[in-house]
């Protein structure tokens, strides 16, 4: 007898929906090290257990709600992702780059980056290409080139639109992919 993926569970599902939702509604109002577990807990009203069935610890939660526009981004590795849908994203993140200073900057920054680094690394491990450097390298690489611009932009340290932003990502993404890949070499190289 095989046992039931508790995920598929619709009430787990809504559950995790409802903490996501809670966290994400203090983080439009406090900075992230100010959150405190006891308080997603009473935005979202589920207990403190059920809270740990779904999430080790708060970091964990904020990469979960990070979790679906950075498989975006770590989709331009193996163009599983268009100029269009990043676009899309970064539009969301436009409207919302209220939270910028709060996500991508400070203690929170060190999160964020690695659930980046970790989707960039999955999507390198998903590739049908041999890279140059051990893929957790190539990912933390990848993932800086990938957030740093993003994150200037939100933070107003530079303005473009968001069209011009994707195909930038998406050719810059490429770019360094072909870079480090040992079956293509830049002309004028040799191994």
């Amino acid at each position: 007898m095989t046992q039931a993926d508790p995920h598929a569970d619709p009430r787990w599902q809504r559950t995790h929906q409802d903490l996501l939702a809670a966290f994400l509604s203090l983080v439009i109002g406090r900075r992230y090290h100010d959150i405190r577990i006891a308080d997603v807990l009473a935005r979202s009203g589920v207990s403190r257990s059920t809270f740990y069935e779904h999430f080790r610890n708060k970091d964990e939660l904020l990469s979960a709600s990070l979790e679906e526009p950075f498989r975006t981004l770590a989709g331009l590795i193996t163009d599983d992702t268009d100029a269009a849908r990043v676009r899309m994203m970064l539009d969301h993140f436009w409207t919302n780059r209220a939270l910028a200073p709060s996500l991508f900057q400070g203690p929170a920054l060190r999160v964020v980056r690695s659930a980046l680094v970790t989707q960039v690394e999955a999507a390198l491990d998903r590739g049908e290409f041999r890279l140059r450097i051990p893929a957790r390298l190539a990912a933390y690489s990848m993932a800086d080139g990938m957030f740093s611009p993003i994150t200037a932009w939100l933070l107003g340290e530079s303005t473009c639109g968001t069209q011009d932003l994707a195909i930038a990502l998406q050719r810059t993404t490429a770019a360094m992919v072909r870079a480090l890949r040992t079956d293509s070499l830049p002309s004028g190289d040799t191994e």
